[in-house]
């Protein structure tokens, strides 16, 4: 099984424009929707940012404090992009990012930024802690293009829930949960932790599919319908 970031680029170049992760909360009406080209775009400049910005290197723990949001799979892209490890551990990270800057995430060694909910991905509006940093800013001033080496499917992945993965062993055993190959999976927010984290990005990319996030613990019939939902991944 190739890298994240070979399996990225492999969808722009053959359905670029077509939904990789969608995002959709049914309370609020909020969608958003990523296609290949716009995260490998992503993925892209996170990458950068995580080396250039933060000077994180191969290997460096990264602490997603990041609901299950389109968010998440754009920063899950661009840390494994970059050869950084996905963790849900900030006590053990090199760099935090969250969408609230908690007191109790803020005193551990790392580095904290925050990333907007916004539906577009603005900036965050509302004031920072001293020492806290908004990363849409940073990463919006990056490069498009990929500018460090990129890692190999042996370069450890996540380290959720205790279980330590390498990107090939996350792309294999997200094509274990079930869906076939071009399925359009939607995925529950109360999903098990670490099916979730699967779930975001590596799962649309191991299968050559897509999926739907949501916001809420079911899938209404109304989204169903409307977003060709094939497959459900429920807790």
């Amino acid at each position: 099984m190739p890298d994240v970031w070979t399996l990225l680029q492999r969808r722009t170049r053959s359905s670029g424009a077509l939904p990789l992760v969608t995002y959709l909360d049914p309370a609020s009406g909020e969608r958003t929707e990523l296609s290949a080209t716009s995260l490998a775009n992503a993925a892209a400049k996170i990458a950068n940012a995580l080396r250039a910005e933060y000077g994180l290197e191969p290997g460096d723990a990264v602490a997603l404090d990041l609901p299950q949001h389109w968010q998440r799979s754009a920063w899950c892209a661009g840390i494994w992009t970059a050869g950084c490890v996905v963790t849900d551990e900030p006590e053990n990270a090199d760099l935090v990012v969250t969408t609230v800057p908690r007191a109790a995430v803020h005193a551990h060694r790392a580095a904290v930024v925050v990333v907007s909910m916004h539906p577009f991905g603005l900036p965050v509006t509302d004031p920072l802690p001293a020492g806290v940093t908004d990363a849409t800013i940073a990463v919006r001033q990056q490069p498009d293009a990929y500018l460090f080496e990129t890692p190999d499917s042996s370069t450890p992945a996540l380290v959720v829930t205790g279980t330590s993965m390498s990107q090939e062993e996350a792309l294999a055993s997200a094509q274990e949960l079930g869906p076939g190959s071009g399925d359009r999976v939607a995925v529950v927010a109360t999903l098990r932790e670490l099916t979730g984290w699967l779930a975001c990005l590596a799962l649309p990319l191991a299968i050559d599919g897509s999926v739907v996030l949501l916001a809420g613990d079911d899938v209404p019939d109304p989204i169903r319908e409307q977003e060709r939902v094939g497959v459900e991944l429920q807790p």
